[in-house]
């Protein structure tokens, strides 16, 4: 019973994770290539707080979230992980996106959409203990959350194409 606890935990602090990384990755969008990496280590070292999110004004609970988050270390870590990858291969990420969604341009597609993609091409291409459907589920729900009203199936079109191309189902 207490294996069946932690796995839940567990599940949700890579949630959690996975949301704080979609975060950071949209924020890094306010900034030029080059700068990527300071902007990621400024994040973690100074993440979004509570001034800020009396700031923030709708966003004051995401920013306050993002916050909580960034303090818990299996949380954070997990989106590290995520961050620190799509850092590294940013280029290749939104080439593969572009190549796989067709009649879209990576920069012409919303924030978020983008973002959840990418979010989905490193966890698919990178961390091959989350199941392909949770990867799936997961980009879609932070797409229908952050996102348009057509956010969530344009990602789960986009994402499903990307899945088959990294992480084909096993033939039965």
């Amino acid at each position: 019973m207490a294996k069946s606890k932690q796995s839940r935990s567990s599940r949700g602090e890579l949630a959690s994770g996975r949301e704080l990384a979609f975060l950071v990755l949209c924020h890094l969008e306010s900034y030029d290539e080059d700068e990527r990496e300071d902007a990621v280590a400024l994040f973690w070292r100074d993440p979004p707080g509570a001034p800020r999110a009396a700031e923030a004004g709708d966003d004051a609970d995401v920013v306050a979230q993002a916050h909580a988050w960034s303090r818990q270390p299996t949380v954070r870590a997990f989106a590290e992980r995520i961050v620190s990858e799509m850092v590294s291969r940013w280029s290749e990420v939104d080439a593969l996106i572009e190549k796989t969604s067709r009649s879209w341009r990576v920069a012409r597609m919303d924030r978020v959409d983008r973002n959840a993609l990418r979010l989905a091409v490193v966890e698919l291409a990178n961390i091959p203990e989350t199941p392909r459907a949770v990867v799936l589920s997961e980009v879609v729900r932070l797409a229908s959350r952050y996102g348009s009203e057509r956010s969530g199936r344009f990602v789960n079109g986009v994402a499903e194409a990307l899945a088959r191309a990294l992480r084909p189902r096993k033939q039965q």
